[in-house]
């Protein structure tokens, strides 16, 4: 059945071009919409639409064109960029499908695409009994193909993507980026902890080992970076310090005398806020500084598989901690959020109280997941991308047929 797809902002990389090309070859008509300079560098496709004006004006666009055009599907990389946030509701008022990608849930080695949002916006169960019954019907899950995913490869597509968003900012003079920091300060910030890593890397292995040596129970708590629309509009907090002082506090009053923090730094954040320096004096005046050690790096399945417990917002991490049997606790709202894989009460009890995952539930969980909302690929490597994209156009062609 031949659809009309409209595609929105997608992935810093060639991977909605790919993608677009190959719906369009399959006789789907195909129409794509440059926000600012990164999607022009991206766009490859003849007849794409540049959108110039400002936030206030893309409803009344999206209504416009989306009716005259007879639009039954939007493809969009993120449901929560301001460039998307209009259109979920003109598009489900018109009859049209959203699709939404994203970082796999499951990674490496896997991409995410679901109907009508992702993370916190996803339209999965959260009852654990409905997964259990789908164990019948859904096969176990694969493991994925390796696709030679390459944080280097996917840097040099993010500073093409912000060099050509530099260089046409006059032409798309009201694009807001969701991203809220310069480009070029975020860079400095990443060399800088870069120039830090191999020290990063030796302390951490020192922390960790110094902890399994010794026996120390601990609770491990990652962060997420303080962009991330997981944490500012998925989550109770306006930024990861916020989260940090939740967690301390918390931790100070409830958790067992004898039990230890961990806290591990996300590996792609910048650096420009400085987490550790905050997390100290915290951890100081609430009197648990010797209880508490932050790193910047660590070898996280070890971490895991150690700790007595996990404390996340909503981090991907969650379904590793699950993996490795941890108790766990959300304290944003998250796809595995449910009885029977996270504690379901205060933070407070948690420390003491929570018990380990229902692995029955786990796996089916998992194998609904990768069957129904994962590809195997990335959005940045080649090999990643010509894994996905077929494996896409696959999935968005039985879309009418579900």
């Amino acid at each position: 059945m031949r659809r009309s797809f409209l595609a929105l902002q997608g992935p810093a990389s060639p991977f909605f071009a790919r993608l677009t090309a190959a719906l369009s070859a399959r006789g789907h008509a195909v129409k794509r919409v440059n926000f600012c300079g990164g999607d022009l560098a991206y766009s490859e496709m003849k007849g794409n639409l540049n959108f110039r004006g400002s936030l206030a004006e893309l409803p009344d666009w999206y209504e416009s064109f989306i009716a005259a055009d007879g639009i039954s599907d939007v493809l969009m990389f993120g449901d929560c960029r301001g460039v998307h946030m209009p259109v979920h509701t003109i598009a489900r008022a018109r009859g049209a499908t959203v699709h939404v990608f994203e970082e796999g849930y499951v990674r490496p080695h896997w991409l995410t695409l679901e109907r009508e949002g992702v993370n916190g916006r996803s339209l999965l169960p959260r009852d654990p009994q409905w997964y259990l019954e789908q164990r019948g019907v859904v096969p176990s899950c694969p493991t994925g193909e390796q696709t030679g995913y390459s944080l280097f490869e996917r840097a040099s597509h993010d500073m093409r993507y912000r060099a050509a968003n530099l260089l046409y900012a006059g032409y798309f003079r009201d694009y807001a980026s969701h991203r809220p920091r310069n480009g070029l300060i975020e860079y400095a910030g990443l060399g800088f902890r870069a120039l830090l890593s191999r020290s990063h890397r030796a302390r951490a292995a020192e922390v960790t080992e110094d902890l399994i040596a010794s026996r120390r129970g601990y609770f491990l708590f990652p962060l997420q970076l303080n962009s991330d629309a997981q944490i500012l509009v998925h989550s109770p907090f306006e930024g990861i310090r916020e989260a940090i002082e939740y967690v301390l506090r918390s931790f100070a009053l409830h958790a067992p005398r004898d039990s230890w923090l961990v806290i591990k730094n996300h590996p792609l954040d910048t650096g420009l806020i400085d987490y550790r320096r905050f997390t100290e004096r915290l951890a100081h005046q609430l009197d648990i500084g010797d209880r508490l050690r932050f790193i910047d790096a660590g070898h996280l399945p070890t971490l895991l598989e150690h700790a007595q417990g996990v404390v996340v917002v909503n981090s991907t991490v969650g379904l590793s901690a699950l993996h490795h049997g941890r108790p766990l606790i959300t304290l944003g709202n998250a796809i595995y959020n449910m009885q029977r894989l996270t504690w379901q009460g205060r933070l407070d009890a948690f420390w003491s109280e929570a018990a380990a995952p229902d692995g029955d539930v786990y796996k089916a969980f998992l194998d609904y997941i990768v069957h129904h909302t994962q590809i195997n690929g990335d959005f940045y490597t080649r090999t990643g991308i010509s894994m996905a994209v077929p494996a896409a156009i696959e999935r968005l062609e039985a879309a009418d047929r579900a």
